[in-house]
Order: C-alpha cells, then structure tokens, then sequence
C-alpha cells in the first residue's frame, strides 16, 4: 500500500509540563478490588488501573495489592515494559514508576487541556506513545522525562482532509486550530512487531509502519467508534467497537462485517488460542469467535429479530453483567476489568 506522506504535524514544543497543583494522593480504598477499573497490563507481573487514580499489583493473578500514586485523576490505561509502569487518564495526567509500582512520578499533568489520554504504549524503556481524546498523541524519547505533542491529520477522513487543505491555503493558523478541534478521538493503540494499530472514534482504523510518525487511515463502511483492533496472524486483523459491531481485514484488502447478533458495544479483543478469539463487552457480553471467522453482509436497517450469528459464532453474558473493559492472560489466567472490578473469566 502506498505509505502516507506528510502524515503528522508535530507541535512546535516539547511539553514537560507538571503543574505543582495535581491532585492529592490517591485515597486508599478498602474495596479497590470491587471498583471501576479501566484497563489491566501484564509482563512479569499485572498492573490494573482505574477510577480515582486506583493502580492494583499482583504478582501472581489472584492477591492484588493497591499502590499510593501521586493523583487521584481517573486511570483509563496503562503499559509494562521489565520494571517500568507508564499510566495515563483524566487531566492529561500521566504517572511512571521504575519500580514495579512502590515508587511513582507525575511525568505529565494538564487538567486545562480537559482532554483525557485513553491509552499508552511504551515500545521500549525510552520510547513510548500516549494518545486521547480529539486526537491528543504525545510521544517521548527518554522514558517520559519530555513529551512531544503530535497533529496527526492523515487519521481524518478524506473529505475533512479536503476542507482543511483548502483552509490551509488561506490561513496557517486557523488551519492548526481548526485541526485540533475536529480530530476524532483515539481509543486504542497496538504494536504487533514494527506495526502500529490504531483504533478510534467515527470509523477510525489506522496503520503505522514507522512507530506511528506518519498514519495510513484504513477505508471501513462504517462511521461509528472503534475500541479495540488487534492482529489474529500475518494475514488477518480484527476491530471491535460500538453495538457490538466487529470487522475483520484480510490481506489489506477491504473490511469485512462479521454478524454476532449482539448490539452490546465491544470493548476489547482477547486472543484465547490459534483458534479462539473473544470480544469483549458492556453488559458482560463475550462474543466467542471460531477461526477462520465467517464474514456477512452487513444490513444496518436489518429486524434483530430475523438476525442469525455466523457459523462458530457464539455470545454469551458473565454473572453480574457488568461491563468488561479489557483482559489479559496471565499464568493461566484469563484476568479481566471490569466496571465491578477485578474478574477472572472462565472461557470455554
């Protein structure tokens, strides 16, 4: 596929911007366990984030432990690499420990931006993207001592492109803010060897080949947002997202409709094996998903009554249906979080 050009506009800052003003300590909760908790990462040993700057360590999958982080802004993601913790959320805040969570630094703080990071992903101990809200996407080079904001306006569609080329014409500057207002939402980022995924709001589907310096948008038949899109193999990549819709690319060939017949949103893809995938959901829906997953015509007007799942194709819904956020696999464990806390899913 021909590779983007002049796909980013970088600010003209680096930001290392810590206000002395961030949040009180994180308030040790009894019940930290049972709260909304956003997003889990594990390596050696797992790291769970969420609400009110809550961050769980667990070095075996079953007795978790609550570590004081210097904020109490919401966590919604966070990345491992050895020792390092990077996590990030409300306020534009991001925190950093380099030691497995027992000590933390506020490496970023900017409640006035009032535009959270929804996820970060660190390629290495020194190179690391955290990306939100309206297109927000910083990176650094040394570990997250500086940040550098990122315009990155080739994740628009054509025709937003379009208009804003003819705007640029006229005036730079209206062109820059013009650009920072209408980028869409960044919800997930995934590296899978030298390639970046990206996964986001109105339709949003984005590759990268060069650590996410320039962006390739994918062309989807679909505006709604996107949560999640991982690789299945050298071939295949799956994306998930609003009501429960699914969409599978083959060989960078178009975007397939894959019919679950739930309109549960989708939160997060879980690889179970080499022949099992999982989508999971608000109201506790999993969407279990045979390999090779079949493909169907997609009919949006279609009556859910007459609705028939692929062959393979199979939905089912957790005790307190509450909604899954996203799930790693962790010594045996299937460990998700969920908006009551910490589950671990029995997949069949």
């Amino acid at each position: 596929m021909k590779k983007t050009i002049a796909a980013c506009i970088a600010a003209a800052f680096a930001v290392n911007n810590v206000s002395t003003a961030f949040a009180e300590e994180v308030f040790m909760a009894p019940l930290v366990e049972q709260s909304v908790l956003l997003d889990i990462d594990a390596d050696q040993f797992v790291v769970i984030v969420g609400e009110r700057g809550h961050v769980l360590i667990s070095e075996n999958g079953d007795v978790f432990e609550q570590k004081r982080v210097p904020t109490q802004s919401t966590l919604t993601a966070t990345t491992v690499v050895g020792d390092n913790i990077w996590a990030v959320g409300h306020d534009a805040v991001i925190i950093h420990s380099s030691d497995k969570g027992e000590s933390w630094e506020v490496q970023q703080y900017q409640p006035d931006l009032q535009r959270p990071f929804l996820d970060v992903l660190f390629f290495d101990e020194m190179q690391g993207v955290a990306a939100g809200a309206y297109g927000l996407f910083y990176r650094t080079e040394d570990g997250g001592k500086t940040w550098n904001a990122e315009r990155h306006a080739t994740l628009l569609d054509p025709y937003d492109r379009e208009y804003l080329e003819d705007i640029r014409k006229e005036d730079e500057a209206f062109y820059q803010q013009e650009l920072e207002s209408i980028l869409p939402h960044i919800n997930r980022i995934t590296l899978d060897g030298n390639t970046l995924y990206l996964a986001g709001e109105a339709g949003l589907l984005a590759k990268s080949t060069d650590m996410g310096k320039s962006w390739e948008r994918y062309s989807v038949d679909y505006t709604g947002s996107f949560f999640d899109i991982k690789p299945l193999d050298d071939n295949s990549v799956l994306a998930v997202g609003l009501r429960g819709n699914m969409f599978i690319n083959h060989n960078e060939s178009s975007w397939e409709y894959i019919q679950t017949c739930s309109t549960s949103t989708l939160n997060s893809i879980l690889i179970g094996s080499d022949s099992v995938v999982y989508a999971l959901g608000n109201n506790g829906k999993m969407v279990k998903a045979n390999r090779p997953i079949p493909t169907s015509m997609r009919d949006p007007y279609a009556n859910p009554v007459d609705c028939k799942p692929g062959e393979g194709i199979s939905v089912s819904q957790i005790e307190d249906k509450a909604a899954i956020l996203n799930a790693k696999q962790f010594k045996g464990l299937n460990l998700a979080v969920s908006a009551n806390g910490v589950k671990t899913l029995n997949l069949k």
